[in-house]
């Protein structure tokens, strides 16, 4: 039978994972982030449900204190995510980085056909 932390764990993840669909529903998080907060409520649920898990997990990997392996695992996860969304900032800053030198080439362009209309205008 799960005890009051387990049930309470259990309903944080469930509502986390509620949450972060919601969030993909109206459009608020897009899909390229959602697949990692959706892996992270999965796994935050998993570790819930399969507490005994964890326990044999932990003594596997010589913790002997199993909520370290939590810790550590959230510290993974964070780093991961902290990775995906450095990689996310730095496309996307390449891309603006190619807009704005695209823009800057259409108005000089702009510029030069006004000059050009302009100068043709004087002489008629």
């Amino acid at each position: 039978m799960p005890d009051r932390i387990q049930l309470a764990a259990v309903a944080g993840s469930v509502l986390l994972l509620a949450l972060v669909l919601e969030l993909v529903r109206r459009r608020r998080l897009s899909d390229e982030y959602a697949l990692t907060w959706i892996a992270c409520a999965v796994a935050l649920l998993a570790a819930s449900v399969f507490r005994g898990a964890l326990d044999r997990i932990a003594l596997w990997f010589g913790i002997h204190y199993p909520p370290a392996l939590l810790l550590l695992g959230l510290i993974v996860l964070v780093f991961v995510a902290a990775l995906n969304f450095s990689m996310v900032v730095s496309r996307q800053r390449r891309q603006i980085e190619r807009l704005i030198q695209e823009v800057a080439i259409l108005q000089a362009e702009l510029r030069a056909l006004a000059a050009k209309e302009a100068g043709g205008d004087q002489r008629g």
